[in-house]
């Protein structure tokens, strides 16, 4: 868990500077073309999402896009590491409280699947772009890496304490990272389930493959139930 302290989270965006626009509206701000880049690349891919286009859905001159953002690929750097803000932040919190690794994980998954399964699926799908393997996206992926490091923190943990077994810890920070991250589409397909609902049942599978005694898992849902921090995931980014 030290090791998410020492990282940065993100670059606050800086304020508007310079003269206002022509017509009359605010100056365009790195958030506005976040939200309008991830719908693009999410529904037309990183390939056919062009900052012309996204200047088009912003009214705005695709000048004013790069004054931001030199480089589409500077963009898609930048969107990851906004969108994974909120979920560092709750980490940090979260490993603040001294809990069990077992109360701590499913606590960890059930709000980060509420969050993601109350919102539509654009911020989610830029995690799992093919482009995010490439040269020129080392941010990016350390923000990914960072996210996936607190699972492994907290089944490395457990399985120290002898409460987590798994033969591959890091496939299984892996693979819980990406059940959290992809509930939306299982909301989907499964539109009978309420997003709360949707994320107690994914920490309880989750839990329940890695458990040493799944016969304790109601009694840690109710703990990570009882748990109250002062930063709430938010249903959106």
């Amino acid at each position: 868990m030290e090791q998410i302290e020492k990282k940065s989270l993100v670059k606050k965006s800086k304020r508007p500077v310079g003269r206002p626009r022509a017509d009359g509206k605010p100056q365009l701000t790195k958030e506005a073309v976040f939200v309008v880049a991830a719908r693009h690349i999410a529904r037309d891919g990183y390939a056919g999402a062009s900052i012309r286009k996204m200047a088009v859905a912003l009214q705005a001159a695709p000048a004013s896009v790069f004054n931001l953002f030199p480089t589409k690929d500077a963009l898609l750097n930048e969107l990851l590491a906004f969108a994974a803000t909120p979920s560092m932040v709750f980490y940090k919190e979260l490993s603040k409280l001294k809990i069990p690794p077992e109360t701590a994980l499913f606590k960890c998954i059930t709000e980060e699947v509420k969050a993601i399964a109350s919102v539509n699926g654009d911020f989610p799908a830029i995690f799992y772009l093919p482009e995010l393997s490439k040269p020129g996206f080392e941010p990016a992926q350390e923000v990914r890496a960072n996210m996936v490091a607190f699972y492994r923190s907290l089944i490395d943990t457990g399985c120290y304490l002898g409460v987590f077994e798994t033969d591959a810890p890091g496939l299984a920070a892996e693979q819980v990272f990406q059940l959290t991250e992809t509930s939306i589409i299982a909301q989907g397909t499964s539109s009978k389930f309420a997003p709360a609902e949707v994320a107690r049942l994914t920490a309880r599978f989750c839990l329940r493959g890695l458990l040493v005694n799944p016969k304790g898992l109601d009694e840690i849902e109710r703990a990570a139930n009882d748990i109250a921090l002062s930063f709430v995931l938010p249903a959106s980014v």
